[in-house]
């Protein structure tokens, strides 16, 4: 074990794409694990295409890219599968992701909907629920100048158009995770 967070997200945390692309990038640079089953992906693509923001082509190329990427970080799917049915829950997405979370090794859950996961089976199971905005920014004050260097090796990587840290910043905030943005702006001094 690498001592990192194994961070699972949710679907509904990892779209807009800013929020995505930032777990994503702090991933690659080794601030945590990010880990995900092919139901996440799955949902994820349905969703994508559902809500109009990605076509269908687009939304399987970046999940073949997490898939290469992050082939490490994959939950077997035999350490949760067949133990979805001892879940509690009505929501049978949310039921597979928290089976995932609690049999596959993730340690934070990601998500706007806590009140669809167990939050007593997951804590039995040393999993912390938590939004993206709440985690980020608590990630951010323990770690402030190797998140900064994600943020700046993020906004550098944009070119069409060009983003500045400042802008990736404010993009947070509209993407749902206001507090992050905040405080990223007032580290960045964007303010």
């Amino acid at each position: 074990m690498s001592g990192r967070d194994r961070v699972f997200v949710d679907a509904n945390e990892l779209f807009p794409f800013s929020v995505m692309d930032l777990v994503l990038s702090l991933a690659e640079d080794l601030l945590i694990d990010f880990v995900w089953t092919d139901e996440l992906l799955d949902e994820w693509e349905r969703v994508i295409v559902r809500e109009g923001k990605r076509t269908p082509e687009t939304a399987r190329s970046v999940s073949a890219a997490i898939r290469r990427f992050f082939v490490t970080t994959q939950i077997d799917p035999t350490t949760y599968r067949d133990r979805v049915q001892d879940v509690p829950g009505r929501d049978p997405d949310d039921r597979v992701h928290a089976a995932a979370c609690a049999f596959g090794g993730a340690t934070v859950l990601l998500t706007r909907n806590r009140r669809d996961f167990p939050g007593d089976f997951l804590t039995e199971h040393d999993v912390t629920v938590s939004s993206a905005d709440d985690y980020l920014t608590g990630l951010l004050r323990r770690r402030p100048m190797a998140f900064l260097d994600v943020v700046g090796r993020l906004a550098s990587e944009k070119q069409r158009p060009p983003v500045a840290p400042c802008d990736l910043a404010a993009g947070l905030g509209r993407g749902g995770a206001p507090r992050l943005s905040a405080s990223l702006r007032r580290r960045l001094g964007c303010l």
